[in-house]
């Protein structure tokens, strides 16, 4: 018999009963529908889960420092491990390290003053000092201007000017929202959404206006600041020492990255040499160190799979590490744990369409004995029998995956649409842009994503192929049972039967 005639027949026998069929192919529907939609959950959890971690910054960084003076064990016993320049240059020895740089913080209190006769004042602001060599290696970014060329240029904090007091405004300051959710937004009766206040400009653009530093050793803050706080009046300064000012050019904005240091929004970013030469003008003391220890320091690995393994490395040295690697695997664990558990709960739906497959391929046998044994007294082959009754159960199995994609498809497209359009307003409040897209955009955003795109439901092309291949070898595995059965029964006592 040839495989065209078997598919013929296949067709036919299935047709035959449609009612039955429909019903079988039905369940087999709902069960991929369960096990697609269940997965494309965990999937749209562990997608979120990613954007959380990669808005919390450079997830490829391994934070390097020492706790309680550092020490490793050697032969002779243990030694004190120090975080300076020779670590440095054993940190870049390793493999899979694409970038070194120490991190030096001023170390005493400081503020930054703007505009004319220092109207304007951010208090306790923090200044960091890294290899300006590294900058590119490192992972930074210059959103705006230039990297600092001359002394006495420095690169600004993304949100450096938003910090700024007016003082001739009472200490008011401007907002902004910093993207990192801290906004408070305002429930707006007309739209029924919590809407954030818009953006304000700040009061002055810090690459065109001069900054003036202010420190000292024991320096506390600045005499508007104090007064604010109730700690002192007139100057403020009486207790404080002799104070070190110095003007500041902004060559350029860094770009805000949290495991990059804080500076990176809220401070200043300047070459480490010239923050030594700040900290001696407040300390000559300092200037005689003959060798520098580091507060820290920024180690830029060149994939995440290789973040443990440097980190292992770095601490076997004596070093304490830290890294968003060990949140990562977490939050995996975590999403892998919802899959498992949503995928075993959609697994059963497609479990009782299985048994479903092999009760109507049962009952197809059992009916159609008597057309068994003609086709074997004409002397069709056995393997051929079996092959038609395996081919409708896998047909039940490919057709109910397929339908049961295409649903999926669309129910996780309707699930990212409501969440988008009111899930994400009622909880975040609705962006500024979001009303100006059409309903076209949104459901491509809601089919591809996006960098600012919430998806709750996300289906892999791989899932619809799996989803499809595994509905038909159920079908095929509860199919062989009866169709062994089939090519079982003998000829002669299937002619006889009379059913």
């Amino acid at each position: 018999m040839r495989f065209g005639d078997i598919l013929r027949l296949c067709r036919q026998n299935l047709w035959r009963r449609k009612s039955r069929t429909i019903l079988t192919v039905l369940g087999v529907i709902v069960g991929c529908c369960s096990i697609v939609l269940m997965i494309s959950l965990g999937q749209g959890i562990n997608e979120q889960n990613e954007k959380m971690l990669k808005q919390m910054g450079d997830l490829s960084i391994v934070t390097v420092y020492t706790s309680g003076g550092g020490r490793t064990n050697t032969g002779s016993g243990t030694t004190e491990v120090k975080l300076d320049d020779k670590a440095l240059e054993s940190f870049r020895s390793l493999g899979n390290v694409s970038g070194v740089t120490p991190v030096m913080n001023l170390p005493y209190n400081a503020t930054l003053k703007a505009g004319s006769g220092g109207r304007y004042v951010a208090d306790f602001v923090q200044i960091m000092g890294i290899d300006m060599t590294q900058f590119d290696q490192m992972g930074y970014t210059i959103k705006d201007g230039s990297m600092p060329v001359r002394d006495g240029q420095v690169l600004a904090g993304e949100w450096l000017a938003y910090d700024f007091m007016d003082t001739l405004r009472g200490g008011e300051m401007r907002y902004a929202n910093r993207g990192d959710g801290s906004y408070s937004c305002t429930y707006n009766e007309a739209t029924g959404q919590c809407e954030e206040p818009e953006d304000q400009d700040p009061y002055f653009d810090p690459m065109k206006t001069r900054l003036t530093l202010v420190t000292g050793t024991d320096y506390q803050g600045s005499s508007y600041s104090m007064q604010m706080m109730g700690g002192g009046s007139g100057s403020g300064t009486g207790s404080q020492s002799e104070t070190v000012t110095v003007d500041l050019t902004v060559s350029g904005i860094t770009k805000a990255d949290q495991s990059k240091g804080y500076s990176t929004s809220s401070g200043l970013v300047m070459d480490l040499k010239d923050l030594k030469a700040l900290i001696a003008k407040v300390d000559p003391s300092t200037a005689k160190k003959t060798s520098t220890t580091y507060d820290q320091a920024f180690v830029k690995v060149t994939d995440l799979s290789s973040v443990p393994e440097v980190e292992s490395q770095i601490k076997a040295m004596g070093f304490d590490t830290s890294s968003y690697e060990d949140m990562r695997k977490s939050l995996e664990e975590q999403s892998r744990a919802i899959q498992l558990i949503l995928g075993g709960i959609g697994a059963v739906s497609l479990l009782v369409a299985a048994i479903g497959i092999a009760n109507t391929m049962v009952m197809s046998v059992t009916e159609r004995t008597r057309e068994i044994g003609i086709m074997k007294a004409l002397g069709c082959y056995v393997r051929d029998i079996r092959v038609m009754f395996l081919a409708e159960a896998g047909a039940i199995g490919f057709f109910g995956g397929l339908i049961g994609c295409i649903i999926s498809g669309l129910i996780s497209l309707a699930i990212n649409l409501i969440g988008m359009t009111y899930l994400s307003s009622m909880m975040y409040g609705a962006p500024e842009d979001a009303a100006s897209l059409s309903f076209g955009e949104r459901l491509w955003q809601a089919l591809v994503g996006g960098e600012d795109v919430t998806r709750y439901s996300v289906i892999p092309w791989w899932l619809f192929g799996f989803a499809i291949l595994f509905s038909t070898l159920i079908g095929l595995l509860f199919g062989f049972g009866p169709a062994n059965k089939a090519v079982k029964i003998p000829a002669l006592d299937a002619i006889k039967n009379s059913e």
